[in-house]
């Protein structure tokens, strides 16, 4: 199963349609990474050093990943709205099956996107006397698990809206509910001087990568919602009719 799943992802991001976003991708990427690495060395940090703040930055920053879910969506969107899904469904796979390939993608997509981001930061640390070796040699593990877990949880709401607005231009609500909600937070924590507005789903992703260890309460907060967006997916594959 999970060989012919490959190959079905071979053969979709092979295709010109999903190539060239993924470069768009790449390239903000790109951008971003030589944002940080001319911040770092604004502070005169070089070598080792310097190799170690992009890590940490990249592995922290909330702005790629808006940018990898706002991609799913499309990606998603154009699957379903193609028929692709649907094509699957008449040559056999049941529903149930399904829902575990849409889990499967998010997974080769999430790997995929680290993949390109360890890409870029090596083509742009070269610039900066930063070598591939060195990124690895400084990016701490847990950092890493705690990105992935953190682009997991967005992907999951990306491939939700996806399958159940299977438009182009449903990135828009999103990017704007993103900025939103992150300016609403950001103002009430100020204004009243509480956390638990932190509990906002955006935001209780967001507290995945940051420097504090979740709490209790986070941890049971992030889980109820990715419980809930894999449940909502399921009954969505389950009841949708694809075409």
């Amino acid at each position: 199963m999970i060989k012919r799943y490959l190959i079905y992802e071979y053969q979709l991001l092979a295709s010109r349609r999903t190539l060239i976003p993924l470069l768009v991708l790449a390239l903000i990427l790109l951008l971003s990474s030589f944002l940080s690495l001319w911040t770092g060395n604004n502070d005169h940090l070089t070598g080792n050093e310097l190799a170690r703040y992009l890590a940490t930055s990249s592995m922290s920053s909330t702005l790629p990943a808006l940018f990898f879910a706002m991609w799913l969506i499309q990606m998603v969107s154009h699957l379903v709205t193609s028929g692709y899904y649907s094509s699957l469904l008449y040559f056999g796979s049941s529903r149930a099956k399904l829902f575990v390939y849409c889990q499967f993608q998010l997974v080769v997509y999430l790997l995929l996107f680290l993949f390109i981001s360890y890409i870029v930061n090596s083509c742009a640390g070269i610039f900066f006397g930063v070598f591939p070796w060195q990124l690895l040699f400084e990016l701490k593990l847990n950092s890493l698990l705690s990105y992935t877990l953190f682009l997991y949880a967005i992907g999951n709401a990306g491939l939700l809206i996806g399958l159940y607005k299977p438009t182009h231009l449903i990135v828009l609500p999103f990017f704007f509910y993103w900025l939103m909600e992150s300016w609403l937070v950001s103002y009430l924590v100020r204004k009243f001087e509480t956390d638990y507005i932190r509990a906002l789903p955006l935001s209780s992703f967001k507290a995945i990568i940051s420097n504090a260890v979740l709490s209790p309460y986070m941890m049971f907060i992030v889980s109820l919602y990715i419980s809930v967006l894999l449940f909502l997916t399921q009954r969505i594959i389950l009841s949708k009719n694809f075409r």
